[in-house]
């Protein structure tokens, strides 16, 4: 007991008391650098032992930048957290997205759960996502997303109506003159057509987002001296609210709900609140409404037995998805044609001789399918990785063995910006998505029609394989749509941007900074 005693108090004493402080903060770091199964990889030395820094570069929006730049320094496979690995080789994408069903989703996604429930998002269940999705997915058949773009459908009625909108703020503009209030945001026009698309589409009952600010516009029309109020999407501090919080995704659940909670306190306003109540009092009213013979998005999921208050919150949660990666991705779009007069004018040459009939689709017309995917390389809504858990099997990537259970991924707005494979890659061109893959002799060039193939495969802007966005065919023709329909109408004829270029906060939903992208007419 003596002796015992006499230790305890050795390791207590005044003298002792740093070196034992020392080793306590020593031996995890010595641990990860050197003992952990991770240790073997490459990757910034502070990263390596702690996940602070990883933490720090995901909360400042800087994420995917920062891990590009350690990827050229130290390879396509970084160690960048103890437990965390990021990848930019897109030959990886199929193994861990979409062989047998992908790598299980990580805890992160718990963070994505909207008001404590599990979304077909956020769920790492597959079995509880799957009876979900399963009972909404023919909603989302090709056939039928594109009948919607039809004479008549929902999808068409709002694009018309966002023509329109688009066509009376360009003729206020020239009305107004260079000393006029002549700006208008694209991308909360964008948002508060997708609003109205994905909920008409799904819910039967349009949210309104064009209606909201209708009769100011009107008014405006009629006196040009009238004073332009605040048009914004009224949904806008919901879904800013939503993106912000993803810049703290990477916490523990917990250190993520002590996170949210502080937020909501400091940042909680009038606006957000109203935001709130009213898509609150929309999605009740949906699905109070629903009746035994509907075909929507709340009735296919109360007929497999989901209680009608998780049925509101996947409805909430389908808004926010549907809306704001659908307006990222279209405005951006936008942003780049007005950017480049010949893009707009070869869409119009085309469009003048493959689309005479209304009715085809404009999925089939060339050019402007590259014009889209190319938009959709560069206007990434989701910009980080899309994280994964590695199965018990392991992984091995690039000569590298990864062991079960680390948190891998790779991000969309990296290698959408991989200059190997998109030379320039921040520039607007969408004839790399037109290279013949034919020599001039004929036969197939090879390293042309492999680079394509290679181009195809890392382009995720939905995401891929089962966990893919379970809306990217309504948003997908949306687009097109859209886009057809703003060249049809000659709108965007003498606009110019703002801004140079798009600026994004790299959180997992990619914020454009200033929530907002503007353009005016000369």
């Amino acid at each position: 007991m003596g002796l015992i005693q006499t230790l305890l108090g050795t390791l207590t004493s005044t003298s002792f008391l740093p070196i034992l402080i020392a080793t306590l903060i020593l031996t995890p770091v010595i641990y990860r650098l050197y003992l952990h199964p991770l240790a073997h990889l490459p990757g910034p030395l502070l990263y390596c032992f702690s996940s602070l820094p990883l933490y720090t570069i995901c909360y400042l929006g800087i994420e995917s930048r920062t891990l590009s730049y350690y990827h050229s320094k130290y390879g396509k496979v970084l160690r960048i957290a103890p437990n965390h690995v990021s990848i930019s080789d897109g030959s990886a994408i199929h193994t861990i997205y979409v062989a047998s069903g992908g790598f299980m989703k990580d805890a992160r996604y718990h963070n994505f759960n909207l008001e404590g429930t599990a979304t077909i998002f956020s769920s790492t269940d597959p079995a509880y996502r799957d009876a979900r999705a399963k009972a909404v997915l023919p909603m989302f058949a090709s056939g039928r997303v594109r009948g919607s773009g039809d004479e008549g459908g929902v999808m068409k009625q709002c694009i018309d109506e966002f023509i329109l909108q688009f066509k009376a703020e360009k003729e206020m503009a020239w009305k107004a003159g260079p000393k006029g209030d002549a700006n208008v945001d694209i991308l909360d026009l964008s948002a508060k057509l997708s609003l109205d698309v994905v909920t008409g589409y799904l819910f039967n009952r349009r949210f309104g987002g064009l209606n909201e600010h209708a009769e100011d516009l009107k008014k405006r029309e009629q006196d040009s001296n009238k004073e332009k109020k605040s048009s914004k999407l009224s949904l806008n501090p919901f879904i800013f609210t939503v993106v912000a919080f993803g810049r703290f995704s990477l916490f523990p659940n917990w250190l993520f709900k002590l996170c949210y909670r502080t937020s909501i306190r400091l940042n909680a306003d009038e606006k957000l609140f109203a935001s709130l109540v009213k898509i609150g009092t929309f999605v009740n009213g949906v699905v109070d409404d629903v009746k035994p013979k509907d075909d929507t998005y709340p009735s296919r999921l109360l007929a497999v037995g989901i209680s009608k208050e998780e049925t509101i919150k996947q409805c909430k949660a389908v808004m926010f998805a549907g809306t704001d990666s659908t307006s990222v991705k279209l405005a951006t779009i936008i942003f780049h044609i007005i950017q480049n007069p010949n893009v707009l004018q070869r869409l119009k040459q085309e469009i003048t001789e493959l689309g005479q009939d209304p009715a085809t689709d404009p999925q089939t017309f060339p050019y402007m399918r590259a014009v889209i995917r190319e938009g959709l390389r560069l206007g990434v809504a989701n910009s980080t990785r899309l994280t994964r858990v590695v199965p018990p099997s392991g992984f091995e990537v690039n000569g590298y063995y990864i062991p079960a259970g680390v948190v891998i991924g790779i991000s969309p707005w990296m290698v959408h910006h991989n200059p190997e494979l998109f030379p320039e890659p921040f520039k607007f061109r969408p004839e790399r998505w037109m290279e013949d893959k034919k020599g001039t002799n004929g036969e197939v060039d090879l390293e042309t029609d492999k680079r394509r193939k290679e181009m195809e495969r890392d382009l995720i802007p939905f995401g891929t394989g089962s966990r893919a966005c379970i809306a990217r065919n309504l948003a997908t023709h949306q687009l097109f749509m859209t886009v057809r329909a703003l060249v049809e109408s000659d709108v965007l004829v003498g606009a110019k941007t703002v801004k140079k270029r798009i600026e994004i906060i790299e959180w997992f939903n990619a914020e454009i900074k200033g929530h907002e992208l503007e353009i005016q007419w000369t």
